[in-house]
């Protein structure tokens, strides 16, 4: 960027992006690029790889907290632990010399004081550590708190707690003498919603709001009415009450999600409703000078996707005003500037994640730009930023070559490197940048966005096989951000073709709903127009085309080879095949059926059946792999097998993985899932790759 001012236009908003000095581009991360003396990335190194997320910076930004994601070779584990850092890069350094899990880091409001949860052998607690190193534990806790927040006078904290309820119970059985064995008892239940992926079965129960004061050690339980929490809450600006989002109609789980902002009375325990309309109001944050009270949200019109915006109202009641409305994009992590100017937020722009201030006249300027996500596995939009009372916003940032990083950027716009946790990790490795590509759409003549990897030794001159590689949500988005399963694949010699088809986020609510009631629709137009803008550039082989995709991805990969044969191998990860099925069995049934189709399954069969993969698979004749993590509720893993056999039974090539213990998120849960998932993927492909060096045979020299 040159330094000077450049507007850009974003839907109906034309906003400023700020000169920044040393923007994200002259950052130099360690690892070798493409093209020069390395070594492709190895599943070893994976082990070795570390993120920051989840910053949070002292009021005069002099110092920052944040949790260092670890991978570890030994526990097959990512570990989470807090570690701090100066403003100018010094004294980096753990908050805890033991290792054990910690997160969560909050400074208090004079910046003395950091609150955190400790996770060690004798259980969860809350801890602070003052400026001076001193370590003081505040309470121990049942488990992991729900939210932690500190008073404005910084005298007391808050957090939520989810508290079991008693449930339905098995009938009565004749009494058993004592020796006698018996099976378990049978499980009852009577809630539309109880298991969550990555949770498992769910107790009853509700969230609970507690405060602890510093002074004395008092914790309080602060609200018992029945009806529950959440812990997205905000103290009041004058320390008397909690604002919180929550959903705390009777019937929660059986409608759809309508989440309002609430009041909580600290002194009597009253809880007074604040909104009141068909539509998610979440995020609350009250202004610095006691003023406003902001938060996200959005009118539930029933659509697959939606904007968030911002809102303010005034703190005492009064109209809502939408600060963000004529921005087509959706925002998110709201945080108050510290002299109530304006917010900073969170959004994505065609797969780049950035962070804007808007100011309360709604205009917008851009401070920040290419926050990356602190996970491994695939290349989605994210990333996490936090704002000192001084306007120094600190955030995680990387690229395709490099996992998250903390880099800093000062009110007046001078940005900095805070961390590189991996140069050791990929030092002399050859990783691929993402190379941005864009099509008209077959469909359409839309204009669809991607991105290129290529292997480390790639030369034009060859014809190479390419792997086309398609997200999940789908209202979601990748970006040129890091993927070492993708890196992995190109560093097996593959083209790397991933994009954002239509329904993809960050390209304005239009975009994303082209799906709407239509998916998968003209995505297959979308990702095919990308395999022939490939095919184009001259150096892809035709023979040599492979897909996959996880999720909604896993869903189009089923969905394309049904469509055609021109792949010589697939591999669909916990797909969506059978929308009927899916619907009625995934952890959320309460959502899927209302926003994804017209009306439910029973009412309309026939366009549930037309828009399922399974209608096609009598089409299919691509060697295809299945593979889904066996403790999977968001696609059941009912999907992948029901297809599998589907495919067994037609007489297609096939082979089922079940990746043991682990839900949707394969990649995320442990390193060795990662490398499994992309293991087992690229013997597939090898073993039906027509331009592949023949296998060794039994016997042979």
């Amino acid at each position: 960027m040159s330094g000077i001012f450049r507007p850009r236009e974003i839907g109906r908003r034309l906003f400023v992006i700020k000169p920044i000095a040393g923007m994200l581009a002259a950052i130099a991360f360690a690892g070798a690029a493409c093209g020069q003396s390395a070594t492709p990335l190895t599943p070893e190194i994976i082990f070795q790889l570390e993120a920051a997320s989840a910053p949070s910076i002292s009021p005069d930004g002099e110092r920052v907290a944040y949790v260092r994601r670890t991978n570890d070779v030994k526990s097959d584990q990512t570990r989470s632990s807090i570690w701090l850092v100066r403003a100018d890069g010094s004294h980096h350094e753990p908050l805890s010399a033991d290792g054990a899990a910690s997160g969560s880091p909050r400074w208090s409001p004079d910046g003395q004081t950091l609150a955190y949860t400790y996770a060690g052998e004798a259980g969860v607690s809350l801890r602070t550590r003052s400026r001076d190193g001193s370590d003081s534990l505040v309470t121990e806790l049942p488990g992991a708190p729900g939210g932690l927040a500190w008073s404005p006078d910084g005298n007391r904290l808050a957090w939520s707690m989810f508290k079991a309820l008693p449930g339905p119970v098995a009938a009565a059985l004749p009494a058993a003498a004592e020796d006698a064995e018996r099976a378990a008892p049978a499980v009852v239940e009577n809630r539309l919603t109880f298991r969550l992926d990555g949770a498992g079965n769910i107790p009853p129960g509700i969230q609970q709001f507690y405060m602890i004061d510093l002074r004395t050690g008092t914790t309080t339980l602060l609200s018992e009415d029945g009806l529950g929490g959440s812990g997205d809450f905000v103290w009041a600006n004058d320390g008397a009450s909690l604002i919180f989002s929550a959903d705390r109609r009777p019937q929660l789980g059986q409608l759809p999600p309508d989440s309002e902002l609430h009041r909580l009375d600290i002194a009597t325990g009253d809880v007074t409703q604040l909104t009141d309309r068909a539509g998610p109001d979440a995020s609350p944050r009250a202004s610095p000078d006691g003023q406003w009270i902001a938060y996200l949200g959005y009118d539930d019109h029933r659509m697959g996707y939606h904007n968030t915006e911002l809102y303010i109202v005034p703190s005492g009641g009064g109209t809502a005003r939408s600060l963000t409305a004529s921005l087509d994009r959706s925002v998110g992590n709201p945080q108050w500037a510290g002299d109530s100017s304006g917010l900073y937020v969170q959004f994505d722009d065609r797969g780049t994640t950035r962070v804007g201030f808007v100011a309360l006249d709604g205009s917008l300027s851009v401070v920040a730009e290419g926050l990356i996500g602190s996970t491994f596995g695939r290349p989605y939009t994210g990333g996490d930023y936090a704002v000192s009372a001084t306007g120094d916003v600190v955030f995680t940032t990387g690229s395709p070559q490099h996992p998250a990083e903390l880099a800093l950027v000062t009110a007046d716009g001078v940005q900095s490197l805070l961390t590189d946790l991996n140069s050791d990790a990929l030092a002399g490795t050859a990783l691929s940048p993402a190379e941005a590509v864009s099509w008209a759409s077959p469909a359409d003549g839309r204009d669809i966005h991607g991105w290129v990897l290529y292997p480390p030794d790639f030369d034009p001159s060859r014809a190479w096989p390419m792997i086309l590689e398609i997200h999940g949500g789908p209202f979601t988005a990748y970006g040129p951000t890091f993927s070492a399963e993708l890196q992995l694949m190109a560093a097996a010699g593959y083209v790397v073709l991933y994009t954002n088809p239509r329904g993809s986020t960050s390209y304005g609510y239009d975009f994303a709903n082209l799906i709407h009631h239509a998916y998968p629709g003209d995505d297959y137009d979308d990702l095919m127009g990308g395999v022939d803008h490939m095919l184009g550039r001259g150096f892809i082989d035709e023979e040599r085309l492979f897909v996959t995709g996880g999720s909604g991805g896993g869903l189009l990969t089923a969905w394309i080879i049904g469509n055609t044969d021109r792949f010589a191998a697939a591999a669909s990860v916990k797909p969506v095949i059978n929308w009927a099925s899916f619907v009625l069995y995934s952890d959320l049934p309460q959502f899927f059926y209302r926003y994804w189709f017209a009306s439910p399954p029973w009412e309309d069969p026939d366009e549930y059946w037309r828009r399922s993969p399974l209608s096609l698979v009598g089409n299919v004749t691509t060697p295809t792999l299945m593979m889904v993590g066996g403790a999977d509720v968001r696609t059941p893993r009912a999907e992948t097998e029901q297809y599998y056999s589907a495919l067994h039974l037609n007489n297609v090539p096939t082979r089922l993985v079940i990746i043991p213990d682990s839900f949707h998120g394969i990649s995320n849960s442990r390193p060795s899932r990662l490398l499994t998932k992309v293991a087992e993927i690229l013997r597939w492909f090898d073993e039906h790759d027509p331009g592949a060096a023949p296998l060794p045979q039994p016997g042979a020299p």
